[in-house]
């Protein structure tokens, strides 16, 4: 009797033992990142009701076809001038982005792009428009809580100041998407600009 509860105590001991293991294994095992799966990411404020001609007016639009159509509780609008300018942003999810330039002045059509967040972090803003002497937008993104976004280089052609807006992709994963207005030289001499912060070095900004 007592070998056999020798044995039954050796056994529970081996099996204890590797339970152990098994559970230091799992825990040394590097957390996943959740930010790199797919999933919705929810506005924590809608756009005011006066961005319903935003809506309206991209659902008449051809769109990426990644890009959903947006709503006002997906849509985030950075900068606006009555329903003749605008530049709004909407998340497909937390990887991707979509983001339309709207400018009913001049000739500069409405602009819709696709984009990956990661791609677009590091890249120079792209410009809406590249003619000489017409007015631009372009958007970009900060890894992070990002405020106090300035232009340097050349603000006579700064339109308006940067406007900027931080979203949680999900546990914590922040990123500030920016948008600025300017003015491309009508006598096509090159523009120099640069985004700036306080904390980090200053980028490229067309």
């Amino acid at each position: 009797m007592r070998r056999r509860l020798g044995v039954l105590c050796s056994a529970l001991a081996l099996t204890t033992a590797l339970m152990t293991a098994l559970t230091a294994v799992t825990a040394c095992e590097p957390a996943l990142d959740p930010s790199t799966y797919r999933h919705p990411v929810p506005l924590p404020e809608p756009a005011p009701a006066s961005a319903q001609w935003i809506v309206d007016l991209v659902a008449t639009l051809n769109t990426p076809p990644q890009c959903p159509k947006p709503t006002l509780p997906a849509l985030a609008v950075l900068d606006s001038d009555g329903q003749d300018r605008a530049v709004a942003f909407w998340l497909v999810d937390n990887l991707d982005v979509c983001y339309a330039v709207i400018n009913h002045r001049g000739e500069s059509p409405t602009t819709i792009w696709f984009a990956a967040i990661e791609d677009l972090i590091p890249r120079t803003p792209m410009p809406a428009d590249t003619t000489a002497g017409v007015d631009s937008y372009a958007f970009t993104a900060y890894r992070g809580q990002v405020g106090d976004i300035t232009v340097s280089g050349d603000p006579d052609h700064l339109v308006s100041p940067v406007r900027h807006r931080t979203v949680d992709l999900g546990a914590g994963h922040l990123v500030t998407f920016a948008a600025y207005h300017y003015r491309i030289p009508a006598t096509g001499r090159p523009l120099t600009l640069s985004l700036c912060t306080a904390t980090r070095p200053c980028r490229d900004a067309h």
